[in-house]
């Protein structure tokens, strides 16, 4: 009896012994799972870790150049190399590539220090505002029925907020257009949204109408290529008195220094260095002509020639001007060379007495009031409203800042052969443009070159052919207001409010525009920014 218990208890140590074996095996194997998997899980961390890290330094690199984007910056990219940078996360480069049709793509590679690296790209589209026509009010568009009057038609890129009614003859073309806080509507078959084979994209929150034509590449209709809900709410780059100070400042600096053209040329302000001594000044080889300022009155004998203001120098609130300038009929002011070709175009004999004076030199603001051509160079800043009296032609680069309405009597535009062909091209090839800023009204009165009014809007390139009234840069802090019947604005109109109470008026921007703009231009340098397809990896 006792040899069988001993028997069953070396049974039972065999059994023990096996099952604290088959525990032990267990252990084992769960504990060399669970390092497999607590060592897989920590790679996986921290590949997840570093490639977070790579993400953030590819979107921070991504929404830095984003945040300060421009043209000319993404055209520096793309010909002398990426954007490069670092943060905390890593590195980044960012490329850019020009999609066509104010489309661009940036795409952000980061690298974690490890190695790691991630991609995300953003395609958007952007236009800068000097490259659009502008009418930022709350119902921008006013006319009887918050429409263009007759066969007014928008060319190019344009921004307004309210209802946009298309009225019969009517056409918004080339693009992109934006509306927002409004439907647009059509109120005649007989209008052209976009064309056949060039449609245009539309951005608005409200109403769009569908697409519907005759496709015949001639006919009316509806053309949209693309339609986006969504409408970024922009403002009117706002003007401060700040600003109108640093701009008055600027014309009174420039007023001792000649820097109109191309090449440096003599000293052609003042004899001794100062503004003051310019009323004075005889012109070289001269002898029976004293050259003037704009400002007649003798209290303005003093002051810096680019500067039209109170003798003090003190300016003026915003908007309160009391120091008008006309110019155009009011006789001829600066100098400028004798008949020479400069800049590829023939330009008018001095002033009687200026014989010998330097051909092709001229101040940066002078006027001939014989031959109507304006000459102006940087800024000149007028503290009171601004009248340009009659027609004229200006020649270089420069803006007029006015603290006070603005009326244009005459057309305004580039000086031109009378023999070229497309007079827009003698102003672009030698990159002249005129900027006239008010934070107050504007007032267009000349009219008559729009010969689009009844004929097709088909053919767009023909369109960018025609001879304008007003042809620069124009900035309007209160209304734009379009007083004649067939007029054609070339360029840049930037506006709080547009009225239009005439028939045929035809706004076409130049996409040149933008690459020699005049300074003391209020936006200049930023843009519309819309974001499309984002993508990682």
């Amino acid at each position: 009896m006792f040899t069988k218990l001993k028997r069953l208890h070396r049974d039972d140590e065999g059994v023990a012994l096996l099952t604290v074996l088959g525990v032990m095996l267990v252990i084992t194997v769960l504990a060399i799972g669970s390092y497999a998997l607590a060592t897989q899980a920590l790679h996986e961390s921290v590949r997840v870790e570093n490639e977070t890290q790579a993400f953030r330094a590819a979107s921070s690199g991504l929404e830095l150049v984003l945040s300060t984007f421009s043209e000319s910056g993404a055209q520096a990219m793309m010909e002398s190399g990426p954007e490069t940078g670092s943060t905390p996360d890593g590195t980044y480069v960012v490329t850019a590539e020009d999609l066509g049709n104010s489309e661009w793509r940036l795409t952000s590679v980061g690298t974690q220090t490890d190695g790691a690296t991630e991609t995300v790209r953003q395609q958007f589209y952007f236009i800068d505002l000097w490259k659009m026509n502008f009418s930022a009010g709350s119902s921008s568009l006013m006319s009887g029925s918050s429409a263009l009057n007759g066969t007014s038609s928008i060319v190019g890129p344009f921004y307004m907020k309210g209802d946009l009614n298309i009225q019969a003859n009517m056409a918004v073309i080339e693009g992109p257009l934006f509306v927002k806080n409004g439907d647009i509507s059509l109120k005649n078959t007989n209008i052209w949204l976009g064309l056949y084979g060039q449609p245009i994209k539309v951005y608005c929150d409200k109403a769009i109408p569908e697409n519907e034509g005759n496709g015949s590449g001639k006919g009316t209709g509806v053309y949209i290529s693309h339609r986006i809900r969504s409408v970024p709410d922009i403002t009117l780059p706002a003007i401060t008195q700040e600003m109108l100070e640093e701009w008055a400042t600027t014309a009174k600096n420039e007023s001792i220094d000649n820097i109109m053209g191309r090449t440096a040329v003599a000293n052609l302000e003042s004899s001794d260095g100062h503004a003051t001594s310019y009323v004075t000044m005889q012109p070289p080889s001269t002898t029976t002509w004293t050259r003037r300022k704009a400002q007649t009155a003798v209290a303005a004998a003093s002051l810096p020639y680019k500067f039209i203001g109170d003798p003090s120098g003190v300016i003026q609130t915003i908007g309160n001007g009391a120091t008008p300038l006309t110019i155009g009929g009011t006789g001829s002011f600066g100098a400028w060379g004798s008949t020479t070709t400069t800049d590829g175009v023939s330009l008018a004999a001095g002033p009687p007495g200026s014989t010998g004076y330097p051909a092709g030199q001229r101040d940066d603001f002078a006027y001939d009031d014989t031959a109507k051509i304006l000459y102006i160079h940087g800024t000149v800043f007028v503290d009171g409203p601004l009248t340009i009296a009659q027609n004229i032609k200006y020649v270089g680069n420069g803006t007029i800042v006015a603290n006070g309405d603005v009326t244009l009597n005459g057309s305004i535009v580039p000086y031109y052969t009378d023999a070229i062909a497309n007079k827009n091209i003698q102003g672009e090839n030698n990159r002249w443009a005129l900027g006239i800023v008010t934070p107050g009204d504007t007032n267009f009165n000349a009219g008559g070159n729009n010969p689009m009014a009844g004929t097709s809007a088909s053919d767009r390139e023909s369109l960018r052919e025609l001879a304008a009234d007003y042809a620069g840069a124009f900035y309007v802090g209160g209304t734009a207001y379009f007083n004649n019947n067939n007029m054609l604005i070339r360029g840049t109109v930037l506006s709080s409010q547009m009225k239009f109470d005439k028939n045929n008026n035809l706004l076409i921007t130049n996409p040149l525009l933008p690459t020699y703009l005049p300074d003391s231009l209020p936006g200049a340098g930023t843009g519309l920014l819309t974001p499309g397809l984002w993508s990682r990896g």
